[in-house]
C-alpha cells in the first residue's frame, strides 16, 4: 500500500488534469509546505520564494495531465518544482542552490525530500518507489557531487 501523501498526489493531479480548480487548491494545501521548504533550500529571498511557489503551482496546473499519468506522483511534483526553480532567474539564490539544481533527476528531488522535507530514507522510498538501497546510493552520490562543487561551503 502506498503512503497517503502519494495517494493524495495521484488523486489530486487526476482531478486537476480534469480541470477541477478546487483540486489545485487541495494540492496547494497538501503540498504547499513541502514546496515552500524545498524552495527555501534554494532561494534565500522571501519575495522570490513566494513568486517561485506561485510559479511551481502554476506549472503543476498546466502540466497536471502529465502528472496524472505519472507512476510516481510525488517525485513528479518535485521534478516540476526543480524544473521551475532551475529556469527561474531569481536573485538571492543560496550558495548551494545552483549545485543542488544542477544534480540529475531524480537525485535532486530525492535530496530535497530528505533535506527540506525531513523524510527518512524509508519514507522517501515509500513515497517515490525508489528502493532503499538504491536511494542510499543516490543520496550518497548527490552529496559527494555537492561536496566536490562546493567543498568550501559544505560541512560534514
Amino acid at each position: 500500500m502506498r503512503p497517503p501523501l502519494t495517494l493524495d498526489a495521484a488523486r489530486l493531479l487526476t482531478r486537476t488534469a480534469a480541470g477541477d480548480s478546487s483540486a489545485l487548491g487541495e494540492l496547494v494545501d497538501r503540498f504547499g509546505g513541502l514546496v515552500s521548504a524545498c524552495i527555501g533550500t534554494v532561494q534565500a529571498d522571501s519575495v522570490g520564494r513566494d513568486r517561485l511557489c506561485t510559479g511551481v503551482f502554476t506549472a503543476l496546473w498546466r502540466r497536471a495531465r502529465e502528472g496524472a499519468h505519472s507512476s510516481e506522483p510525488v517525485l513528479w511534483i518535485l521534478e516540476v518544482l526543480c524544473e521551475t526553480l532551475g529556469s527561474a532567474n531569481e536573485l538571492g539564490r543560496r550558495p548551494l542552490g545552483g549545485g543542488l539544481l544542477g544534480l540529475d533527476c531524480p537525485d535532486r528531488e530525492l535530496l530535497l525530500l530528505a533535506a527540506a522535507g525531513g523524510f527518512s530514507q524509508g519514507e522517501i522510498a515509500a513515497l517515490t518507489g525508489v528502493d532503499e538501497f538504491r536511494l542510499r546510493s543516490i543520496l550518497r552520490r548527490a552529496l559527494e557531487v555537492l561536496r566536490g562543487r562546493h567543498s568550501d561551503r559544505l560541512t560534514a
